[in-house]
């Protein structure tokens, strides 16, 4: 099942994988997380096209305006809000409800930048929603130690999307330099997916964190970058 705000991008998503996916089953709802109920009417079309769901991704995202807090309007961050966190909300308590009903169920949480703590400027709406992103999956974890649901972390690290990829118009000097070190620590969603996925999978206890990028792998990859460049956006067309 998945899902977006806008029906065209779910017809598109669906059609896409089910060409790629013949022998599976591939259905869609659109839905915007903000909304409760919207969120609730996805629930009921995936119990409805599959009878039960096994794994929620709380994966729906926003950055906003990447400029300092006081330039950015009050509907900019009040729609990060909005989607990041509670829209997290929303969908956790939908999920809750309905895996006790169906006696189990995973519900994964996508950490991002801000999550562990650090903090970097122009990103303060952002930040603060992930950093409240692990707490809210940290206390959940504890209310729901005696049910039969569970609750996990998920982080990719730093994956080349468009939320990423700023549009070519706004690939100025800050983008040559930003892409210096992207290139050693990004990765591409078809390398990161398939381990987030497999971790999902393995899990057994509730409170599982499938992490990619660790500091382990950072220190690597800058101890690798001193002996051999890495381009990682010639290949996807940046």
């Amino acid at each position: 099942m998945v899902s977006s705000r806008g029906q065209a991008a779910v017809d598109a998503a669906v059609a896409g994988l089910a060409a790629q996916f013949p022998q599976q089953q591939v259905a869609g709802h659109a839905c915007d997380v903000a909304a409760y109920d919207q969120v609730q009417a996805l629930w009921d079309a995936a119990a409805a096209a599959f009878g039960r769901v096994d794994i929620w991704v709380n994966n729906a995202g926003r950055d906003g305006t990447k400029v300092p807090f006081i330039m950015i309007e009050p509907e900019d961050y009040r729609a990060t809000v909005m989607t990041n966190l509670v829209g997290l909300m929303n969908c956790s308590r939908v999920c809750m409800a309905g895996m006790q009903r169906q006696q189990g169920g995973w519900i994964w949480n996508m950490e991002g930048m801000g999550s562990n703590g650090q903090v970097r400027p122009a990103l303060a709406p952002y930040g603060a929603t992930k950093c409240a992103l692990r707490y809210f999956t940290t206390a959940m974890v504890r209310e729901l130690k005696k049910t039969p649901v569970k609750v996990g972390y998920l982080s990719p690290g730093i994956v080349i999307t468009d939320l990423l990829v700023p549009p070519p118009n706004r690939r100025g000097e800050a983008w040559q330099r930003n892409k210096k070190i992207l290139n050693i620590l990004a990765d591409t969603v078809e390398t990161v997916t398939p381990f987030l996925v497999e971790g999902m999978l393995a899990a057994k206890e509730s409170g599982t964190a499938v992490r990619w990028l660790t500091d382990g792998r950072i220190r690597w990859r800058f101890v690798r970058s001193l002996f051999r460049r890495r381009d990682i956006f010639t290949p996807l067309g940046y």
